[in-house]
């Protein structure tokens, strides 16, 4: 009788295994060895405890040091939550639950995203099961007190700059134009403080913010220069509008330090006197009452010598009057003998109002904005100070007088083309960026077009051209996974040097981490139209950001580019 094989071991299926970290401030991150490596020690040992049920840990690092958990706006966490969507991740592995996040609701969202892929977590110093009823309640209680010791923390802080307001200190930010600091005071740098003075000075004689920024520009009058501990230099850049307002308006330079509206008597010396702070305020205040009521607007030709038609005659404005009512057009202009084509005339206030609020959308989509002037520093200053100046921008668009408005869109180098069916306007790439204080352009761009959606309506035998407003709606349809998707291919195509410029990829990536920033790479050569589209939020339904990333066969033909994507 022949003696029977030993059945084989059953081979337990790979879990992949992705560790997660956290730290809520930057204090100590650059010790050699800090609070993200301890964390990630101990969860990689504990990982390794389990390689008996299949447990193996993915290469890729998630760590956000520096980052709150009370919320989702970590970079760490949104790459590990677009992971486990994509299938790359089984389990998440975190120190303690409350470095994956400190919120119920976020929490919840967390769980929803873990579900729909089949994954799970673990947190290796809390044991609880969350497949029953007393798990999940057990691990509620300890998400509550997390929240609760956040908010606690949270109140302290608030706390202790409300009463160090109040006591006059100046709590710190960026260095304000015409003081220094030393020993964390505000002291008057006496150079810096007669410039802040005759700004003050020259706005009551001018009457115009854009006339005073186009002053100092020409002057050579820049931004405060300042200087981190590491070294990095920023600012001493041309003073723009935005700044001005903020610098006019600034209570610091009259020596008070304000805390939610109320104004305290400052540590510090005043730079100004109160007589003038009151004058140059009942200015700023006087000039906001009239742009409210658009005072002299219908003097005010906003596109005068910037429209053109399509067939490149220029358009010049033009009014007829019905008895008390004004209305203003832009119409073509024949120049030379021969035949003409038919003249075009178009509303001037339609035509205003959407190149206007195509200007704000522009300057107000903070993700577009990143993908046109992609800074590089690795701090994040050029970045963050792009965004602050773009939306001190887009807050004052609306309200500056229609002269100023006009001094904006000629320092924009704005062009608008204005065809039988179709609006196109542009402005300058260079002139935008200058503009929004940017240090790094894209050296092969010239300008950025605007998205003026129209309509072709016909009445009779008549067609005219309209402008829709609907503005909102295509703002909502936009895909926030596509332009995240779009961003980080040019970010890619970047680090690869297909840019031009010497390739940044670290030496320690391994060849999944290659292979996806190449599978990346492609997607920043996709048609100009198609990215216009994810923009505004006009791409095909069918086109999703999963179906992008994993496209092999993508041409780089535009026209088949649009036609496998579903736009034709």
């Amino acid at each position: 009788m022949s003696r029977g094989r030993a059945p084989e071991p059953q081979r337990r299926e790979k879990i992949r295994c992705a560790i997660y970290t956290r730290k809520s401030t930057e204090e100590g991150l650059d010790q050699e060895f800090n609070s993200l490596d301890a964390q990630r020690e101990a969860c990689a040992a504990y990982i390794m405890s389990q390689r008996h049920e299949g447990w193996t840990l993915v290469p890729d690092y998630y760590d956000d040091g520096g980052f709150t958990g009370g919320n989702m706006d970590r970079p760490g966490l949104k790459q590990l939550l677009a992971d486990v969507e994509a299938g790359k991740v089984d389990v998440i592995v975190v120190y303690k639950v409350d470095r994956l996040t400190r919120a119920l609701s976020d929490f919840a969202k967390i769980v929803d995203v873990l579900d729909a892929a089949g994954a799970s977590f673990v947190s290796i110093t809390q044991s609880f099961n969350t497949t029953t009823s007393m798990g999940r309640l057990t691990l509620n209680v300890l998400l509550s007190f997390a929240q609760f010791e956040r908010e606690v923390i949270s109140e302290r802080v608030r706390d202790k700059v409300a009463a160090s307001k109040r006591k006059g200190m100046w709590m710190g930010g960026n260095c304000p134009l015409g003081y220094d600091i030393q020993d964390r005071k505000l002291v008057v740098n006496e150079a810096e403080a007669e410039t802040v003075r005759y700004m003050m000075r020259r706005y009551l004689e001018l009457g115009s913010v854009y006339d005073l920024a186009a002053e100092l520009r020409a002057k050579g009058v820049t931004s405060k220069v300042h200087r981190s501990e590491e070294g990095k230099i920023w600012g001493g850049k041309p003073i723009v509008p935005g700044a001005l307002y903020h610098i006019l308006g600034n209570e610091l330079y009259r020596g008070v330090v304000v805390h939610k509206g109320e104004a305290h008597p400052g540590e510090h010396e005043a730079i100004i006197d109160d007589k003038l702070w009151t004058a140059v305020q009942d200015k700023l205040a006087s000039n906001r009452i009239e742009r409210r009521h658009q005072a002299n607007a219908n003097e005010v030709s906003l596109l005068a010598g910037m429209i053109r038609d399509g067939e490149g005659r220029r358009m010049t404005p033009s009014h007829a009057s019905r008895g008390d009512v004004r209305y203003r057009y832009y119409n073509s202009v024949n120049e030379g003998e021969g035949p003409h084509p038919r003249p075009i005339r178009i509303a001037a206030r339609d035509i205003e109002k959407a190149i206007v609020e195509s200007l704000e959308r522009l300057i107000g989509d903070r993700a577009q904005l990143t993908l046109l002037y992609p800074q590089h520093g690795s701090e994040g200053y050029e970045t963050a100070n792009l965004l602050r100046s773009a939306a001190l921008l887009h807050r004052n668009i609306p309200t500056i007088a229609p002269s100023d408005q006009r001094a904006l869109l000629l320092e924009l180098s704005l062009q608008v083309i204005v065809h039988a069916d179709r609006i196109e306007a542009k402005v300058g790439y260079a002139a935008l960026g200058e503009r929004l204080g940017v240090e790094q352009f894209d050296a092969d761009r010239e300008v950025v077009e605007l998205s003026i959606p129209t309509l072709m309506v016909r009445r009779g035998t008549d067609v005219k051209l309209t402008i829709q407003f609907d503005a909102q709606a295509s703002s909502s349809r936009r895909d926030p996974k596509l332009v995240e998707l779009i961003v980080k291919a040019h970010q890619a195509r970047r680090m690869l040097g297909l840019d031009g410029k010497p390739p940044s990829l670290p030496e320690n990536l391994g060849y999944r981490e290659r292979s996806h920033i190449a599978r990346l790479a492609r997607l920043s050569f996709l048609a100009p139209d198609i990215v216009r589209a994810v923009m505004e939020g006009t791409q095909p339904a069918s086109l999703q950001s999963k179906r992008l990333y994993r496209m092999s066969d993508l041409p780089m033909n535009w026209d088949s580019q649009k036609t496998m994507l579903g736009f034709s």
